[in-house]
Parts: C-alpha cells; sequence; structure tokens
C-alpha cells in the first residue's frame, strides 16, 4: 500500500500539489533556425519588434513579462537592443550555447544578404525607384516599432512615474538634443530608486 504522501498519478498529497511538469527544451537548431527567419525577414531595423513578434506573440518561447525585463535591460547596456536581446533571449532558452545559436542565426542571414545588396546598390544606387523603395520600408519599420511599444505599454502598466520619465527621456533627448549618455546617467538611477521604493502591484 503507497504511502499517502507518495501516491502515483501526480494528485495533490495531503496538502501538496504535484510539482509542474517541465517545458521541453528547445533545440539549437530551432533556436538557429528561428533567428535566422527573423534576421532575414526584419527589414530595415527595428529588430525588437520582430523579436517580440515571433518569440511572444508567434511561437510563445518567452512571456510577455520576461521579454519587457530582458528589453529595458537591451536598452541599458551598450549595443544595439536587437542583437542584446537575441543573446538574452537564446540564453534562456538553452543557456550559452543557445545564446551563440540565436546570435549566429540573427547575423548570418542579414551578412550574406548585405553582400549581394552593396554590391547590387552600387551601380543602382541613384535609382529613383530604390529610393522609393528605402522609404517604404522606413515607414513600416516606424509602424512597427510603434505598434510594439503600444502594445508594451498597455501590457505593463509603468503608472505615472514611469510615463514621467519615458516622457522627461524624450524631451531631453529628441527635443533639446541633449547626449544621450548624461541623460541615461541621471534618469536611470532616479527610476531605479523609484520603482524600489513604490510597492510592487499584482
Amino acid at each position: 500500500m503507497p504511502h499517502p504522501e507518495e501516491r502515483p498519478g501526480g494528485a495533490c498529497l495531503e496538502g501538496r500539489t504535484a510539482p509542474a511538469p517541465s517545458v521541453p527544451s528547445i533545440g539549437l537548431a530551432r533556436i538557429f533556425a528561428a533567428f535566422l527567419r527573423i534576421g532575414c525577414t526584419s527589414f530595415g531595423g527595428g529588430t525588437a519588434g520582430w523579436l517580440y513578434r515571433d518569440m511572444v506573440l508567434k511561437r510563445g518561447w518567452i512571456d510577455e513579462p520576461t521579454f519587457l525585463s530582458d528589453l529595458a535591460l537591451g536598452q541599458a547596456i551598450p549595443g544595439s537592443i536587437g542583437v542584446n536581446l537575441t543573446v538574452q533571449i537564446g540564453q534562456r532558452l538553452r543557456g550559452a550555447a543557445g545564446a551563440v545559436a540565436a546570435l549566429v542565426g540573427l547575423l548570418a542571414g542579414p551578412f550574406a544578404i548585405m553582400l549581394g545588396v552593396g554590391a547590387a546598390y552600387a551601380g543602382f544606387g541613384e535609382h529613383r525607384i530604390l529610393q522609393q523603395m528605402l522609404d517604404g520600408v522606413a515607414a513600416a519599420v516606424i509602424g512597427l516599432t510603434l505598434a510594439t511599444g503600444l502594445h508594451s505599454l498597455r501590457h505593463s502598466r509603468p503608472g505615472v512615474t514611469g510615463v514621467m520619465l519615458a516622457a522627461a527621456t524624450v524631451v531631453c533627448v529628441g527635443v533639446l538634443r541633449w547626449p544621450m549618455l548624461p541623460v541615461v546617467a541621471v534618469l536611470a538611477p532616479f527610476g531605479i530608486a523609484l520603482a524600489l521604493i513604490q510597492p510592487r502591484r499584482p
């Protein structure tokens, strides 16, 4: 007769709950292929928006709070936001090997494409239709980035303090044209301090 606390089948054990089933790990080949696709289709930059759409909305490999925290860290440290996010997501999925697979996948496609585009642009860069195509791609990227920001704002619920800090950053950098580093050096510690003293919302 099994002990009351060792019943088979994963049922509740006298006030205890059975451990949740582990999420199957994602293979390195799938990580590489997913990021290769993103790298080859994220035209004009705005990689963070493409990563959000693919990793969170489409595949569900990471949840939204995790993506938002990684996005905040990727914006705070030097380097491209897209590359920083890629490394962080790959590391979450399969550790250091996942980070390498994700980064190589993201950069391999654009590297090969840019070699061909660079050669073509050298000969056709002055054509009006090419300039119009690039303007259209840039507009689409701006729209995607804005949509990602609005979606993140709705789900992250930053509160009045967060909105004020974001507005101050936009004014200082976008309107007054102050250098980025001094603005971040002042506002980032201020925002962290406010987040620490404010009660955590459910």
